[in-house]
């Protein structure tokens, strides 16, 4: 009679759920004010949005123009002392936000009214941003907006791709490339474009 084999199945090992613990929720990011943003930036250029440093990072063609844009108008108060022209210059628009803070590349105050700030309270009257290769044209737009809605009363945009500046004022917007003037605010300004985008020749030795 042949052998009976019993098989003998074992019930299977339950096998043992582990519960991770779900990570604690990311706390939210701090808002700094402008007095620690400067700490952190170290002395880069930044702006400060909403709490949040946002550098500033000209390229090689912004940052000519914005000399030699600058060297012109220093000249032009040092003949005519009716205000004066700042780089990087911190603006702080909003008295009880201390989380903000605005740098136009350059700025045009005239009279003496913010000569003794520390940051400007109110827009210069003359804002001039200089385009990167980087930058929108709708985030340039809503500057110039933001700096017409604080008491700017003209805006110039440099785009040194283009070799123009665009005159933006609230009402309208009209690209020069030949000879910029300012009558309403500069009497007597007067600058070949071409001036601010190409070097002088080197003479030779």
């Amino acid at each position: 009679m042949p052998e009976v084999m019993e098989t003998i199945f074992e019930a299977p090992v339950p096998i043992e759920t582990i519960t991770r613990p779900r990570p604690a929720p990311s706390p939210p990011p701090v808002k700094l004010t402008l007095e620690q943003a400067l700490k952190i930036a170290n002395g880069r250029p930044f702006e400060l949005i909403n709490g949040r440093i946002e550098y500033k990072m000209p390229d090689k063609k912004h940052a000519d123009a914005q000399i030699r844009l600058g060297a012109k108008l220093l000249e032009y108060f040092d003949r005519n002392p009716i205000g004066f022209a700042r780089t990087e210059y911190t603006f702080r628009f909003w008295p009880d936000r201390p989380h903000e803070g605005r740098v136009p590349d350059l700025s045009i105050v005239l009279g003496e009214d913010i000569l003794e700030e520390r940051y400007g309270s109110a827009a210069p009257d003359l804002a001039i941003e200089i385009v990167s290769r980087d930058d929108g044209w709708a985030e340039l737009f809503e500057k110039a907006e933001l700096y017409f809605a604080h008491g700017s009363r003209l805006v110039w945009i440099v785009d040194p791709m283009q070799k123009g500046v665009l005159v933006v004022t609230p009402e309208d917007r009209k690209w020069v490339k030949d000879v910029l003037t300012c009558p309403e605010l500069l009497p007597d300004f007067s600058l070949n474009v071409r001036e601010i985008f190409e070097r002088p020749s080197v003479a030779a030795k």
